[in-house]
């Protein structure tokens, strides 16, 4: 800061702008409606005499001293280095536009070098950049200043250091000096072994690049019980106002501190202005990103510590601290879409210096995240679905027709079957039984002899009976509701009216179109076989009724008389009453007996009729 240097604040809420002479003159007018009288008038005079001036008011539309901007340097994605292809838009604001880059997630990260625009003089003194449409605010890049406590020995040397580090805004900053408000911050530590005293060295530049501001007063460092926090703390160095020669001047020397490092034009005095006067406090104006430079407490200034001891120090500081000249940025990873990535060169203090650079950023998605893979994949699915139902509705309805030409087969040999049978065994029998009847005209009048050929001729129609059973039972043309009901009829009037009983049937005369296989219809009419016999071998009856009835997917047959009955849970079983239940049982359905002494007895054969899949 060997050169006078003009910073000038806009009070854009109070539509003013107080000018601040850095490097020579160090105060920010705090303006208020006062009356100036001539004594007034001559004391300010006496103040610019001994001071070196005054704050004037500056036009509000002061520009900062800088005119450097940045460029891109370089840009690296998906491990290639991309070039760097940008020119200056035609228009006031004269931004530097760049070609857009367009990669894919996988190609992630993306580097961003960026660097001080030709001619470069001055450089890049802080620089801030911005991803819009991911970032809200504009960033500056990490530089960093330091609240350091030094341990001396008792012969002045180094024993070890403790850093406080001080990086981006204060909380408060309100982007200058002026709008922002003081904030307090505490920070502890322990007093090293083989210290003596403690030196306070305010440094900026501790990081390579580093510029901004950054003002502290009201420093204290005391000396705090670490046994009980509540107990009184013991002062050890206090700075609450400055004193020394030329204090009113941002170059002043306090008194008890020194400046230092390779820019002594680093630390200044800021004249803060919050109380209504105009102390100054001690500052880091840095505005070099290449020097180094902060204040140095004087060893006639440190105060002495023992080892051990537990230290508090308590400043109120503001700062904005940045870095500048060549930065690289870099993004991770980002969510497919459009942005902007932009750059902005600022002075120290974060005010822009010139014109930004635009760089237009497309994250497209890959191939099969894209809508006219997906449009494609779901047609592809699609078809492959409605293929696969075709293919599969296909094979089903293959499987049906062999089995229905297995079925059909299997229906024409059972009728063939039963027309052999039919036709052979049925001749056969007639022509025994008109054997036996011949023989028994002509036979002799001998009982002995006449008996065995009416015995004979007896069998022969029982086989005939037996047989017109199995060839009902085989025959696929039976396999039906009425098929069964019309052989239910016959049989059981035949039966009953033989045993000279009176025959009593409840047999509908329509019933639906439902198939009933050659299994279940078979074991259902032995079951109602064994139900007739049973009533006309015991009960004694002089009526037998038979029913028949559909009850959702059962079919119900009831065989009823009016004969003597029994106790169902006294009576001793025979083989019949087993058999019924057995029988029933094979096809899945119920046998059910309900009787009482003297008040006949009822059977109920209850089986299922096949679905519509078992019938096919």
């Amino acid at each position: 800061m060997g050169k006078h240097r003009d910073c000038r604040y806009d009070w854009a809420g109070m539509g003013l702008t107080a000018e601040n002479r850095l490097g020579r003159r160090a105060r920010i007018a705090r303006l208020v409606p006062v009356h100036v009288s001539a004594w007034s008038t001559v004391g300010l005079a006496m103040i610019a005499m001994a001071g070196g001036g005054v704050c004037r008011l500056a036009a509000a539309d002061d520009k900062v001293r800088y005119s450097a901007r940045p460029e891109l340097s370089r840009i690296v994605f998906g491990g290639r280095s991309i070039p760097v292809v940008g020119s200056a838009r035609d228009d006031s604001i004269g931004e530097m536009s760049y070609r857009g880059l367009s990669l894919l997630p996988g190609e992630f990260p993306l580097n961003i070098g960026l660097d001080t625009a030709a001619p470069g003089k001055p450089p890049v003194v802080r620089l801030r950049t911005r991803l819009e449409g991911w970032e809200e605010q504009w960033r500056d890049h990490p530089g960093q200043m330091y609240l350091m406590l030094r341990f001396l020995d008792g012969e002045n040397r180094a024993v070890s250091s403790e850093s406080f580090i001080r990086e981006g805004n204060s909380p408060g900053w309100g982007g200058l000096p002026q709008n922002s408000r003081w904030h307090r911050q505490v920070n502890a530590v322990e007093v090293p072994e083989r210290s003596s005293r403690v030196q306070v060295l305010l440094v900026s530049g501790g990081t390579p690049r580093t510029t901004g501001f950054w003002a502290v007063r009201r420093l204290r460092l005391t000396v705090q019980a670490a046994e009980n926090e509540a107990a009184p703390v013991t002062p050890l160095y206090q700075l609450d106002s400055l004193s020394g020669p030329g204090i009113d001047s941002p170059r002043g020397n306090p008194h008890g501190w020194l400046r230092d490092g390779t820019g002594l034009d680093v630390p200044i005095l800021y004249h803060a202005d919050d109380d209504g006067s105009f102390a100054p406090v001690l500052a880091l104006l840095d505005d070099n990103p290449d020097n180094t430079g902060g204040w140095l407490q004087k060893l006639t200034a440190v105060p002495s510590v023992t080892p051990g001891q537990h230290l508090r120090l308590e400043v109120e500081e503001k700062y904005s601290i940045g870095r500048g000249r060549e930065a690289e940025v870099s993004f991770i990873s980002l969510p497919v879409g459009d942005y902007v990535f932009r750059a902005w060169a600022t002075d120290e203090l974060g005010r822009p210096t010139g014109p930004s650079l635009r760089l237009p950023v497309e994250v497209r998605p890959p191939f099969y995240a894209t809508g006219w893979f997906r449009l494609l994949g779901a047609g592809v699915l699609t078809a492959a679905m409605l293929g696969g139902a075709r293919y599969f509705s296909w094979r089903k309805m293959q499987r049906e027709m062999q089995r229905l030409e297995q079925r059909r087969a299997v229906e024409e040999e059972r009728t063939r079957l039963a027309r052999d049978i039919h036709d052979e065994m049925g001749s056969r029998f007639t022509q025994i039984s008109l054997l036996a009847g011949r023989a028994l005209i002509t036979a002799p009048a001998d009982e002995a002899v006449r008996e065995p050929i009416r015995a004979i001729n007896g069998a022969v129609k029982e086989l005939a009976s037996a047989l017109e059973e199995i060839v009902w039972a085989a025959n696929p043309t039976s396999d039906t509701l009425e098929g069964f009901s019309n052989y239910l009829t016959q049989y059981s009037g035949a039966v009953v009216r033989d045993a000279g009983l009176r025959c009593r049937l409840d047999i509908p005369m329509e019933l639906p179109e439902r198939s009933l296989p050659s299994g279940i219809r078979h074991r259902l009419m032995m079951a109602v076989k064994e139900a007739l016999n049973n009533a006309l071998k015991h009960a004694r009856a002089t009526e037998v009724s038979v029913a028949l009835a559909l009850d959702g997917a059962r079919l119900l047959v009831t065989v009823s008389d009016n004969g003597s009955g029994f106790d169902p849970a006294s009576v001793k079983r025979g083989n019949g009453l087993d058999h019924l239940e057995r029988r029933m049982a094979e096809i899945g359905g119920t046998c059910t007996v309900e009787s009482r002494p003297a008040g006949g007895t009822r059977i109920r054969l209850s089986a299922p009729l096949p679905t519509t899949r078992e019938e096919a």
